[in-house]
């Protein structure tokens, strides 16, 4: 089973998983990271919309200040419902609207590196000039020359924008790069997944910002110069 089908799987039913499932599961780090994710957002709707029916039957027949406290009481149970709802677009890397929220926007941005785990792997194969034009057109243009090489790039939606999804090659592996051409931050943003071993930042760069997330035995201040001095903001 590949990582598409298993994410289709979970999906569409977070309790189901076959052996085959399980043993992907087992076997992929990434996609065992986004099932947790989706299990848990799903237990978490589940609570926010629990609610007991009896109760609310009662309270039909209670004088008209009880029937007011049974809607306040219900309007709060829709709105943590609400909430559970975005928090589970915040974790399976899905944004309901463009948020000017910074702390939102790093949640994106960590959480989409599990999303295409084919994208990291060593290589030394450079993506196809078509390819990476297509995918830069109307963000940026990149100076190739003075740039580790770029292995992987594809359009992806971040924080309610189509950004360029990068990969270049750094020294301790993978390094993924989101071009954030419609996102302004005041200052410098850390990212940390200790758990799985990566680390990164959101930068400001000119107009817009730049994401980079990798090993954490990456030297990333290299990495930032290098984008910073190839980058150009065609928007």
């Amino acid at each position: 089973m590949d990582c598409t089908t298993f994410r289709e799987r979970i999906g569409a039913d977070p309790a189901e998983c076959d052996e085959r499932a399980a043993a992907h599961e087992r076997q992929c780090p990434a996609c065992a990271a986004y099932a947790r994710r989706v299990r848990a957002a799903e237990n978490l709707i589940a609570q926010a919309l629990r609610f007991d029916v009896s109760a609310l039957r009662r309270a039909e027949s209670r004088p008209a200040s009880a029937k007011r406290r049974r809607r306040d009481w219900a309007t709060a149970t829709v709105a943590v419902a609400a909430a559970a709802i975005a928090a589970m677009a915040v974790w399976l890397g899905v944004s309901i609207t463009p948020s000017d929220d910074p702390v939102v926007l790093a949640a994106e941005v960590l959480d989409h590196w599990r999303h295409e785990p084919y994208s990291w792997v060593r290589s030394d194969t450079p993506v196809g000039e078509n390819v990476l034009a297509a995918v830069l057109a109307e963000h940026a243009s990149i100076d190739r020359v003075g740039m580790s090489v770029i292995t992987y790039a594809r359009s992806c939606l971040i924080n309610g924008h189509w950004v360029p999804h990068l990969v270049v090659q750094g020294e301790a592996g993978p390094v993924m790069v989101l071009l954030l051409s419609r996102e302004i931050l005041a200052e410098t943003m850390p990212l940390d997944l200790a758990a799985e071993g990566l680390r990164g930042l959101i930068l400001p760069l000119g107009e817009g910002s730049v994401a980079i997330l990798g090993d954490d035995a990456e030297d990333l201040q290299s990495v930032q110069e290098d984008i910073a001095g190839a980058v150009e903001w065609t928007i």
